[in-house]
């Protein structure tokens, strides 16, 4: 049964990097970021696989989970894991280093459902994160088209509000089709604008989960479709990389809206800015990191969850509730 933990957390943020060679590496094939956080206070011992720590999502997210791991005396290890293979070594690699629990990024349940079964095997207990592998201790994330659908009423309810319904709204959307549970999230952004705003046509589409592949996508934009009145993503980083493409260009206006997830700080403040940038929506992963704390602590003690799925909720944010958002976070 799905559920949702609702508790106040307050967290100390405390980053403990240690660049060492790890079992798994990165996808230019040198060294991984990997993070331990040691403590005797309890058995659990935790090893949490994350695709990319680049990413200012995932590296939040870690600091979160490594200062109450810290608060709960719990042994964390993290390692950087890019790739499917590299999770898949990851995950052999912590099974071999005696972890009661592991947390894995999982980014092709299909890929990695026999690294997890081995792992299950060898009495180690599994979690699977963003995409729910069957046959697993648990799962933790969120509905990835219930997220997609989120982000994309951001985006209806604003065309809505400053279109005519008789007015073609132009439409990019920023995707990133090499991992399922992505694509899952673009098709409920997808559902959302055709349910909710009819007169919005989708005229490009492009890859852009990184900032960086999202400002290559937002200068080919503003050659081919500088017109566009909408940039809706898959999540923040992609589309904050278009959105320094069209203001560097010089695009803004009334009639131009930015959507994207996650509420990373970065799109907090280009939200404060009041330009194009208008809506994200949070997950509250951040500020409820403890979440995976508590479920492999939880399986380390009783060997099962009392509830196998965790889903963290989702809330929109804002020009209307950044700051407050932002408050609930200190």
């Amino acid at each position: 049964m799905k559920t949702v933990w609702k508790k106040a957390a307050a967290v100390v943020m405390i980053l403990m990097m240690v660049w060492s060679l790890a079992g798994c590496s990165s996808s230019g094939g040198g060294e991984s970021a990997e993070t331990e956080t040691k403590s005797d206070s309890s058995k659990a011992k935790i090893g949490f696989v994350v695709s990319d720590m680049s990413d200012a999502f995932f590296a939040h997210l870690v600091q979160n989970m490594q200062a109450d791991a810290e608060k709960k005396g719990v042994t964390l290890t993290v390692k950087e894991c890019p790739e499917i293979s590299d999770k898949i070594t990851g995950i052999e690699n912590f099974v071999e280093a005696g972890c009661t629990a592991i947390i894995c990024h999982v980014t092709d349940a299909d890929a990695l459902k026999d690294a997890a079964a081995n792992a299950e095997s060898a009495g180690v207990k599994f979690i699977s994160y963003d995409s729910d592998i069957e046959g697993t201790s648990g799962f933790i994330g969120i509905d990835n088209h219930e997220y997609g659908y989120a982000i994309g009423k951001n985006a209806a309810e604003w065309m809505n509000e400053n279109f005519e319904g008789s007015e073609k709204v132009k439409v990019g959307v920023c995707n990133y089709p090499d991992y399922p549970f992505l694509v899952t999230r673009e098709e409920g952004i997808l559902d959302a604008l055709k349910e909710l705003s009819p007169n919005a046509e989708v005229v490009v589409t492009a890859k852009a989960g990184y900032t960086p592949e999202g400002v290559d996508v937002g200068d080919a934009w503003v050659q081919s479709n500088p017109d566009l009145n909408v940039v809706v993503g898959i999540n923040d980083a992609g589309v904050l990389g278009v959105y320094e493409s069209f203001k560097s260009a010089g695009i803004k206006g009334d009639k131009l809206g930015m959507f994207g997830g996650d509420a990373v700080d970065d799109a907090l403040a280009a939200l404060k800015e009041e330009g194009v940038f208008k809506a994200t929506v949070t997950t509250n992963m951040l500020l409820h990191a403890d979440y995976f704390i508590d479920m492999a602590i939880e399986l380390t003690e009783n060997g099962k969850l009392d509830e196998r799925e965790v889903l963290f909720p989702l809330d929109p944010i804002t020009l209307d509730n950044v700051d407050e958002y932002i408050a609930s976070q200190k």
